[in-house]
């Protein structure tokens, strides 16, 4: 299982439902307080379930996850069968947890160092949980695609169709931001070279993002769907404005 990249889908995951939902109750919830067995739920069954943590149920919506993405798409499962639930390991994408994650250069030292600010993290998150978060949890997530997609991929939600789009997006920037730190290495002008290669990601990103477009049409509720790739869209062209 890949740590870091289960860790990128779910963050992904969190911020979909967040711009697919109007209410702005449950936007909080989402945002900070949602566990990540109550985003896969979303993901795959279009819910937010009570009971905030279940690890033997979410290791099952993973599973039942897997199987629904290769029903889909074998390329796009090919991306995604080593991700899977990081409760185990402890860590969550909630909010409060991932404004004190530390980057590092291999998986074990990095979880290490996420670790050591767990319990700073916790502390922080006091501050900002508020009340009424079960109201906030009974609410459905009412912009979010409704059904499955066509027979082509029975079952996969559109906030599920936008996530995997995006997450593939997200791979193929930071990728290229990889091998363009090692590219722009030594360089005279290093400022200069990783900014062009930067601009080079961001147009790869906003173009695997626009080929996405094509999955919504195949989605029951295919204008959320795609409003919330447009917007994914929309907050890569900034960037690329502000480059």
């Amino acid at each position: 299982m890949n740590i870091k990249d289960s860790l990128l889908f779910l963050k992904i995951c969190r911020n979909t439902i967040y711009e697919m939902t109007d209410n702005q109750e449950l936007k909080y919830f989402i945002h900070v307080e949602a566990s990540d067995y109550q985003i896969m739920n979303v993901i795959v069954n279009n819910e937010i379930p009570l009971e905030k943590y279940n690890i033997k149920k979410e290791y099952k919506l993973w599973e039942q996850f897997h199987k629904l993405v290769y029903e889909y798409d074998n390329k796009m499962y090919k991306l995604i069968h080593e991700l899977g639930p990081i409760s185990k390991y402890n860590l969550s994408s909630s909010k409060v947890i991932l404004e004190f994650i530390t980057e590092a250069g291999d998986q074990q030292s990095w979880l290490q160092g996420l670790h050591g600010n767990m319990k700073k993290a916790v502390r922080n998150s006091k501050s900002l949980i508020k009340k009424g978060s079960k109201a906030a949890a009974k609410l459905a997530v009412d912009t979010a695609s409704k059904g499955s997609l066509s027979s082509i991929a029975v079952g996969v939600t559109g906030a599920a169709a936008v996530s995997l789009v995006a997450f593939a997006a997200t791979k193929i920037y930071k990728n290229y931001l990889d091998k363009a730190a090692r590219m722009c290495k030594g360089k005279p002008d290093k400022a200069a070279c990783l900014k062009s290669q930067k601009d080079k990601a961001l147009r790869l990103r906003m173009q695997k993002l626009k080929s996405g477009l094509g999955v919504c049409a195949k989605a029951q509720n295919s204008e959320n769907c795609k409003d919330s790739l447009q917007k994914k869209i929309g907050n890569v062209q900034n960037k690329l404005t502000k480059l």
